[in-house]
């Protein structure tokens, strides 16, 4: 996420810009000395360019830096763009000398190439023709032409003098409203990848994008770009699903695009490379992420750039025993990831853990069931595993294998040594069989695909319209209570497709990416960018992935933007999906408990599962025990006779609640309550909803023995 920017300078520059863009005046200050630096800021912001540092692109190249502006100086993240879109270039000390005052032929040179014009032949005279320098008199004869740069003194062209702020104002205005900016991409073309989502966008205000993607000359006739109609185009090689049948590993994309807007010159064309390259035979490899102490195992990402989506595993050695988490896309017939690990990564005895059932981290399972290793997946996501649909090769198609896969449910554990010990847990939205790996002494957490991706080259982060967005709310805030009970703690996040580990933030912008559905329903939504999804699904997105680094997510909720599918929960309470429904939540979505356990109830979110299963037709409820369900009204908290109160603290599906009463006192949202305890004892709490008409009353007994 950008800082906000403490040097004055920058603030004016910023305020001056959009104020141009809107077509208003603006009396500059009477300082008008304007440094490079400054300068190429002012044009840097102008294209947007986003800073390799903002985005998390693990194939962007090192950053390309002068030796005399480090990222973190002020305006440094403006320049390393500037640096990397080729309109400025180091001096023979490899310098950019950021605090001297930019020159005119400077400024003519980096607008030209900004605005990529098209040098003129034409030479225009000026007095002093000769004292240009030779390398940029094209771009001050192009500049000159144009009408955008003239003689500061007479005939005099003045090209070694210090563009004035004055001048600048004047300069940029002439050529923001007389021409459109030429169309930018992103990601920047031409890095290897397997596969890219690109977005184009135009800085010129109510501009239209006309492109092709066949290398051809667009025309208005082309092609219209935009991300509400194309989102981010996927690009890639093979299918998602990991095939390579006769596509040949390397792939270059070229699109060509520009830009016109009533009144203005078109923009020029541009052309855009993205050189893909994926193999359709890769070895393994792995990386040491954490390093071992007492008091935590030592984690490796394990990876192959053959995988389609590049899923990563995680291989979590303890004192005693270790655990791979995840077996990747790659195929049994093409690798065998049990004989990696076994050669450079496991000193000691382990088992494999599926995360959850999607085949892109499943498909290396088989070797580890032949070679006697315990293989974990959660019963609910067998059906998937077992042949019943997707775009993933089943990975258990035999009785034979079927039968070893043993269950993994929530309250498990898997006790490395050493005083490491990884909690289980459900966390199903995703994935009806997504398990979560944590350990509360160390703080590491282990999620799969869960929590999402903060890649950029992703487009959008993850679906989760396997359950409606109000429960899944509900079942995200209570698996968080139980990560940080009793002295619990999130310290690193690690998901099935991010190469390096996110934290707790991430985990709360997750909740609060829900949060936002809930509180305004359908406004809290946008399209997804990600046009391999239907178009327009709707999606909850906080932050930039192109500004916001790692600290950013989307959801991809149920249905298409503005259909009637029905995203959030209806039920004899309220249908939350109509009009204003969502101003009707009457109810909690979590209820901490100190002191004292609340006994939850069964909780379903789709119907059961009858499928073959090792031999046998088996059912499995698509469901979990135990937890706390939002529309069930009365409970049981069971506390121990030494305890003479508890603290309750209640959360409540929506923030906008018009009331929460505590047997009938006015409580705050997330506040503690202590209340005094014996075996018997009620309690109740009421919730009145956003609308001040839908009202929903709990009671909870306390059961002492």
């Amino acid at each position: 996420m950008f800082k906000s920017y403490k040097i004055k300078k920058l603030i004016v520059i910023s305020i001056i810009f959009v104020l141009l863009l809107q077509g208003t005046a603006y009396a500059f200050p009477l300082n008008e000395r304007l440094t490079r630096a400054e300068f190429v800021a002012a044009v840097a912001d102008f294209f947007a360019w986003p800073h390799p540092t903002e985005y998390n692109d693990i194939w962007h190249p090192p950053i390309k830096q002068f030796n005399d502006v480090k990222t973190s100086d002020p305006y440094g993240k403006q320049i390393e763009c500037a640096y990397e879109e080729g309109i400025i270039e180091p001096d023979e000390n490899g310098n950019f000398n950021p605090n001297d005052p930019i020159t005119r032929e400077e400024a003519a040179v980096i607008l030209a190439k900004a605005f990529k014009m098209p040098l003129t032949e034409k030479s225009v005279i000026f007095s002093d023709n000769v004292t240009i320098s030779p390398e940029a008199r094209p771009y001050v004869n192009t500049m000159a032409d144009l009408g955008f740069m003239s003689a500061k003194k007479g005939s005099l062209f003045m090209p070694k003098d210090p563009l004035t702020r004055s001048e600048f104002e004047e300069i940029f205005n002439k050529i923001t409203t007389t021409m459109v900016a030429p169309v930018q991409a992103l990601p920047k073309p031409y890095y290897e990848s397997p596969r890219r989502y690109i977005k184009l966008y135009c800085p010129t205000p109510g501009a239209t994008i006309y492109f092709t993607r066949d290398g051809s000359e667009p025309t208005t006739d082309s092609e219209i770009y935009t991300v509400e109609t194309q989102g981010h185009i996927m690009e890639m090689v093979g299918t998602r699903g990991g095939s390579m049948e006769g596509v040949d590993p390397e792939r270059e994309v070229v699109y060509k695009a520009f830009a016109v807007k009533d009144g203005m010159i078109a923009s020029p064309v541009q052309t855009f490379k993205w050189k893909l390259y994926r193999p359709a035979i890769d070895d393994f490899k792995s990386d040491l992420i954490v390093e071992k102490t007492e008091s935590t195992p030592a984690v490796y990402r394990v990876y192959n750039d053959s995988d389609a989506v590049r899923p990563m595993a995680w291989y979590i050695e303890g004192e005693e025993r270790g655990i791979l988490y995840d077996a990747l896309q790659t195929g049994v017939d093409v690798a065998n990831l049990k004989e990696y690990v076994d050669e450079n990564l496991a000193t000691k005895p382990y088992v494999l853990i599926l995360g959850h059932e999607h085949g892109d981290h499943t498909a290396q399972a088989p070797n580890f069931l032949k070679a006697g290793v315990e293989v974990y997946l959660n019963k609910r996501g067998w059906s998937a595993t077992a042949g019943s649909g997707g775009p993933f090769t089943p990975v258990f198609p035999t009785a034979e294998d079927q039968a070893k896969v043993k269950d993994i449910e929530e309250g498990m554990q898997f006790d490395l040594g050493g005083g490491i010990v990884f909690d289980v847990y459900a966390i199903p939205g995703h994935a009806d069989g997504n398990v979560a790996l944590h350990d509360k002494k160390s703080g590491l957490l282990f999620a799969s695909d869960f929590y999402g991706c903060t890649r950029a080259g992703s487009a959008d982060n993850v679906g989760v319209s396997g359950m409606k967005a109000d429960l899944l709310l509900s079942f995200v805030q209570q698996v968080y209570s139980k990560y940080t009970k009793d002295g619990g703690k999130v310290t690193m996040l690690f998901t099935g497709h991010d190469e390096y580990p996110l934290g707790d933030y991430n985990l709360r912008l997750f909740e609060a990416a829900l949060q936002q559905v809930i509180d305004n329903g359908e406004a809290g939504c946008t399209p997804t960018l990600r046009t391999n999804d239907a178009p327009n699904s709707r999606t909850t997105m906080i932050g930039d992935m192109w500004k916001d680094g790692t600290n950013w997510i989307a959801l991809k909720l149920a249905g298409i933007m503005g259909d009637d599918t029905e995203y959030l929960t209806n039920n004899e309470v309220a249908n939350y999906n109509g009009k204003d429904g969502y101003l009707k939540y009457s109810v909690l979505s979590n209820i901490e408990i100190e002191g004292g356990e609340l006994v939850g109830t069964t909780v379903e979110w789709g119907p059961p599962k009858t499928f073959q299963w090792a031999g046998k037709e088996i059912t499995v409820p698509t469901a979990l025990e135990n937890r706390f369900d939002p529309w069930i009204f009365e409970y049981t908290i069971n506390v121990p006779k030494s305890n003479k109160t508890i603290t309750v603290i209640p959360t409540t599906m929506s923030t906008r609640v018009t009331s929460i009463k505590l047997n009938g006192e006015e409580i705050g949202y997330g506040s503690r309550n202590e209340i005094p305890v014996t075996d018997g004892t009620v309690f109740t709490i009421t919730v009145v909803a956003p609308d001040n008409v839908t009202t929903s009353t709990y009671t909870f007994t306390v059961n002492q023995k």
